[in-house]
């Protein structure tokens, strides 16, 4: 009999980490935040989300800002992020 290993490549949270939210149950009203690397398309990509955000959803906000390519987002970026989004996307758009 042949057997099958399955592999899973998801790491186990850190101590003391803080638990992942739950799922937000409408994005009317909410603040969304934008996160663009600007690999090639993303200010596009951020662009048209945004807009569909605005006209499909009624966010009371959307909040785009630029973090390095390649590199993690400052952390005084995503203490703003934190402080004023109910959710964030993080966008590579290749």
């Amino acid at each position: 009999m042949r057997t099958i290993t399955i592999l899973d490549p998801t790491s186990a949270a850190r101590p003391g980490a803080d638990p992942i939210p739950g799922p937000v149950e409408t994005l009317q009203g909410k603040v969304v935040a934008i996160l663009n690397n600007r690999w090639k398309s993303m200010d596009l990509v951020a662009e048209r989300f945004e807009a569909a955000l605005r006209r499909d959803h009624g966010v009371a906000d959307v909040l785009q800002r630029v973090i390095p390519i390649s590199a993690p987002a400052p952390p005084a970026l995503l203490d703003e992020v934190a402080a004023r989004a109910a959710v964030a996307v993080v966008g590579l758009a290749n």
